[in-house]
């Protein structure tokens, strides 16, 4: 995720390297409004790490939305009791068990005139993670239920502080494959995530010109359907998207065809809830190949077309950059579609959300490097997001002095002297508070303790293990410890040090 901040304050420019960073006051991340100030004095900088800090979402579409600010308390490590949570001590409440989502199969009506108004089924494809499961949870906000049956027959639900509880009409076996099917109508409720400080909720937003996306990373995927809701539960997709003449529906995957103003989309691919997107509007489609031949499809608006191209050109041939780095593109299809998000762009599985205030190469290749970082090897806790954002960051930072490895080695050094004046090296990356989660630090932080583990290791064998890393955890999660084991294996040596002080402070 890329977000941008406009403050009335001095830019930071380091060593003369033409990436502009702001830094909040106090690094106060993550709480307070942005500063207000005359247009020609205001100093606006698209960081990566871009700082992200109470840009509010308009809200007079619904004066009722929850406007509190995100927690500055430190993060739990209770986790909450029995099949309720998934077991991440970062975000206890997100996550479910007892089951493995296999599938999702998406069916929503969306009309860009009714403002945060959605008519959908969701069909869950599962299977049974436990012997004699009778009851289980997903996660889902609002909405009211028409339906609900298991199997084909109707079930008992409830609903219980963001769960949606439902008792199965028998109980299932360890293995047993079972079926899910929601219908759901109403308008989405609002309220602000206690990880996010740049928009005032998550989830479905109608924005100018009768448009609508997605917005869910962290948590707001349980805000617009009803599933398992943390990156550990990945599964994949189709979504059938009706919409007016004259709209565009785009998601996730592959375009299959349109029939009587419906969308199709498959995603073949296991996909973490945060990540699946939909973007509807009056869009133009552009086709491509990478070099090596990959297929390239972006949606975009006709006005922003020129910008939009210049801004994404060159992410045909780092799609293959980091292919030959990494691993090859996971996925069968990448584009990037344009959405009028405000300031904020987002990782969205094989289709970027890229916003139009940040139509810029920085952003594009950033949320490139997500398809690798963070989507195909997803985070096995929110606490881990340095792995997320440092690489994707450090990445956009490879591709700009690709050709200058002293440039690199420059910035670098720059980073790392304006962390140490503002008295931010050392602290821990995991973990962080949870208003804090996509602070600069995250970013910034993150990127230069990869550079730093680069050098620590080598080229060779840092490659090597990411590249085993990728190949070991493919289309899964890892954590932190299993990300570190890879690298020690890599390195043939003890790491232990060097992860104590960028993680844990020590």
């Amino acid at each position: 995720m890329q977000a941008k901040i406009e403050v009335h304050m001095a830019n930071i420019k380091l060593l003369g390297l033409g990436v502009m960073m702001v830094w909040l006051v106090g690094c106060g991340l993550g709480r307070g409004p942005i500063v207000e100030a005359d247009p020609a004095t205001l100093a606006t900088a698209t960081v990566t790490p871009v700082v992200a800090v109470g840009t509010a979402v308009p809200t007079a579409t619904n004066p009722s939305v929850n406007t509190a600010a995100p927690s500055d308390t430190a993060v739990t490590t209770d986790v909450v009791a029995g099949e309720r949570s998934i077991g991440d001590p970062y975000a206890p409440e997100l996550g479910n068990t007892g089951y493995d989502v296999l599938h999702y199969t998406l069916q929503l009506n969306l009309d860009p005139t009714l403002k945060y108004e959605l008519t959908g089924m969701t069909t869950i494809d599962a299977v049974a993670a436990w012997d004699n499961l009778g009851e289980m949870s997903l996660d889902f906000i609002g909405f009211d239920i028409d339906e609900l049956l298991v199997n084909g027959r109707p079930a008992d639900f409830r609903r219980e502080e963001g769960k949606l509880v439902i008792t199965l009409p028998e109980p299932l076996a360890s293995e047993e494959r079972f079926q899910l099917t929601i219908r759901y109508q109403g308008k989405t409720v609002q309220e602000r995530s206690p990880y996010v400080g740049f928009a005032s909720w998550l989830g479905l937003f109608y924005e100018r010109e009768n448009t609508i996306y997605i917005l869910s990373e962290p948590d707001g995927a349980r805000y617009w359907f009803p599933n398992n809701d943390h990156p550990r539960d990945k599964a994949t997709y189709r979504f059938e998207i009706t919409v007016p003449e004259g709209y565009t529906a785009v998601a996730n995957g592959q375009f299959i065809g349109e029939e009587n103003n419906t969308f199709i989309w498959d995603h073949n691919y296991p996909m973490a809830s945060y990540l699946a997107t939909i973007a509807v509007g009056e869009y133009e489609r552009l086709d491509a190949e990478s070099p090596a031949g990959l297929p390239l499809r972006d949606y975009v608006f006709p006005i922003n077309r020129s910008e939009f191209e210049r801004a994404t050109a060159s992410s045909h041939e780092a799609i293959d950059w980091m292919s030959d780095l990494f691993g090859a593109y996971p996925y069968e299809e990448f584009g990037f579609v344009s959405v009028h998000a405000p300031g904020v762009s987002l990782e969205t599985q094989t289709m970027v959300l890229l916003s139009t205030g940040m139509l810029d190469e920085q952003t594009a290749i950033h949320e490139l490097a997500h398809m690798w970082f963070g989507d195909w090897v997803s985070l096995d806790s929110w606490g881990e997001m340095w792995r997320n954002e440092g690489f994707a960051t450090y990445i956009s930072f490879m591709w700009e002095f690709r050709d200058d490895p002293e440039g690199l080695e420059l910035q670098m050094e720059g980073i790392r002297a304006f962390l140490e004046d503002n008295n931010e090296l050392g602290k821990p990356l995991r973990n962080p508070l949870p208003a804090n989660l996509f602070s600069a630090y995250t970013y910034i932080g993150g990127a230069l303790m990869v550079h730093e583990l680069r050098q620590e290791m080598g080229d060779d064998a840092f490659f090597a293990g990411l590249r085993n890393y990728f190949q070991q955890y493919s289309h899964g999660v890892a954590s932190d410890e299993e990300f570190i084991t890879v690298m020690e294996t890599a390195a043939g040596k003890s790491l232990d040090t060097f992860f104590s002080y960028w993680l844990l402070g020590e």
